[in-house]
């Protein structure tokens, strides 16, 4: 598909998505809670709230298959929660989780370990790509590495909400940690009796994108719906704009890797040097990013160069050799987003293979760019 971006000026006006941290913390938590309706997916969902809501309604009303389709939140925070959903319901059924794309690849280790200590077990079903758990979940210290990823622990906090006597011990240095914020703020809001307020705020993921466009393209983008006092990690993106114009720049990403593709662009077209560090945990994502951004750079002129934990991007200058600029989606939502950042600064219109992967965390991106860029 063509998104038009050559000899053309834009004044948009767009409103970020709902906060996918915010929307799955208020399903799960409010769901424990008892409140076990409003689990309809609307038209409005992206795929990762709609597959979280389809798993809470299976899991509430007895089915054995949860269906995480490619959504890492979902699968991390619910296996937790329906261990100990069943253990607070007296009910020894089966539950399996089946996934798409490349969630059955993505790391569990961690999280397995520490349920093992509390009597659940994970078993793979690689031709199936399902994995279903085994055992009834025992109370005590859930103690689990928290530099892996936020959400095992944000899973197992949200577990104890109807798991009494319960805590969990976290060790390692804590990445993401505005994750954890998150979590604590939806359950301190239920525990302090607020559940009659259902709101999710909006997305600093993809306002971040949007904030970038902002800078990038011919023209202007205003973006509305994002709260600047919310404790999304991600709201890191204003200060990195604002740092951006240097001749080198260093920026820790530990705790904001969803928005690193969407910097990595900025930085080459505002910066002489940018090096990203703690980036590890982009290989692991929807698709490698590390290699997917770098692979989209370097189809735009600009040089790149990675270690195990950091991403070097050299500045360009100037605007694209040709009219069009090909890039590849990887299916991947937020590569989606970056391949539109690079045309938008080369003032070059852009081939990609599709814009579907979208509906993962913004579906509401694919109507403005059918009557904004076609």
């Amino acid at each position: 598909m063509l998104l038009r971006f050559k000899d053309r000026s834009f004044d948009l006006k767009v409103d970020a998505p709902p906060s996918k941290s915010v929307y799955h913390r208020e399903l799960i938590i409010r769901f424990l809670k008892g409140y076990e309706d409003d689990l309809s997916v609307s038209s409005e969902d992206s795929k990762d709230i709609a597959a979280t809501k389809d798993c809470l309604r299976a899991l509430r009303d007895g089915e054995a298959l949860l269906d995480c389709n490619e959504s890492g939140s979902t699968l991390r925070f619910m296996i937790p929660v329906a261990a100990a959903y069943l253990k607070a319901k007296g009910s020894d059924r089966k539950v399996i989780f089946k996934t798409a794309g490349r969630l059955y690849d993505r790391p569990l280790d961690d999280l397995e370990n520490c349920l093992k200590e509390h009597g659940i077990t994970l078993v793979r079903d690689d031709e199936a790509r399902t994995i279903r758990f085994e055992g009834s979940l025992t109370e005590g210290v859930f103690t689990i590495d928290g530099s892996v990823s936020s959400q095992y622990v944000s899973g197992i906090m949200m577990a104890l909400t109807v798991l009494p006597g319960s805590s969990v011990n976290v060790t390692g240095t804590m990445s993401s940690v505005h994750y954890i914020e998150l979590t604590e703020s939806v359950l301190n809001k239920y525990e302090s009796g607020t559940h009659d307020d259902f709101r999710v705020e909006g997305d600093w993921s993809g306002g971040a994108f949007l904030l970038c466009l902002n800078e990038l393209i011919n023209g202007s983008v205003t973006v509305g719906n994002l709260d600047p006092d919310s404790v999304q990690g991600d709201k890191a993106i204003v200060d990195f704009i604002s740092a951006c114009g240097k001749d080198e720049l260093t920026w820790d990403c530990r705790d904001i890797p969803d928005i690193v593709p969407y910097m990595a662009v900025l930085a080459a077209f505002r910066n002489k040097v940018t090096v990203f560090k703690n980036i590890g945990r982009l290989r692991v994502k929807e698709s490698d990013r590390v290699a997917a951004i770098r692979e989209q750079l370097d189809e735009a002129g600009v040089k790149t160069e990675e270690t195990a934990e950091e991403l070097t991007v050299y500045g360009k200058s100037g605007s694209a050799d040709n009219d069009i600029i090909t890039l590849k989606s990887y299916n991947d939502h937020r590569m989606v987003m970056s391949a539109m950042l690079i045309a938008a600064a080369l003032r070059a219109d852009l081939e990609i293979d599709t814009d579907a992967p979208l509906d993962k965390s913004f579906p509401g991106l694919r109507r403005i760019i059918r009557e904004e860029f076609s």
